[in-house]
C-alpha cells in the first residue's frame, strides 16, 4: 500500500496528472511485488504565492517488505524525477523525492495490520 503524495506548484492539465498518477502506480509496481490495485496516488498543487521553492516534492510512504530496497528505490527516484523534470519544467537539481519505510505493524488498511495481512 504504497502512499505516494506529489506537491507541486501551479496547475498541470488534468489529462496530463491523470497520466502521471498511472505512470507512478506502474513504476512502483514494475519495480516491487505491489500490485498496481494497492497504490495511492496523490496529487498537491500549490499556488506559487504559497511556496518558497518551486520544485516538486515528492513523498512516499511505504512499508517494509524485502523487494523495496534502495537498489528499487533509487530506479524509482531517478524515473520520478525525470518525468516530474519533464512535466513542470523544474530544475532537476532541486526535484525531492523521499521514502518513509514503515514497519508492517505500524500500517493497516481497513483496521487490519499489514503484519496481520500481507498482501494488502
Amino acid at each position: 500500500m504504497p502512499i505516494v503524495k506529489v506537491d507541486m506548484v501551479g496547475k498541470q492539465d488534468p489529462q496530463v496528472k491523470k497520466e502521471f498518477m498511472e505512470f507512478v502506480a506502474d513504476l512502483v509496481c514494475s519495480n516491487t511485488s505491489t500490485l498496481k490495485k494497492n497504490i495511492f496516488v496523490y496529487i498537491n498543487e500549490w499556488d506559487p504565492e504559497n511556496c518558497r521553492k518551486t520544485s516538486p516534492v515528492v513523498m512516499i510512504d511505504w512499508t517494509m517488505m524485502p523487494d523495496r530496497t534502495d537498489a528499487v528505490k533509487q530506479k524509482i527516484m531517478v524515473a520520478l524525477t525525470d518525468r516530474l523534470v519533464e512535466m513542470t519544467g523544474a530544475n532537476k537539481n532541486e526535484v525531492v523525492v523521499i521514502f518513509t519505510d514503515i514497519p508492517l505493524k505500524n500500517a493497516s488498511v481497513g483496521g487490519v495490520t499489514r503484519q496481520d495481512n500481507p498482501d494488502l
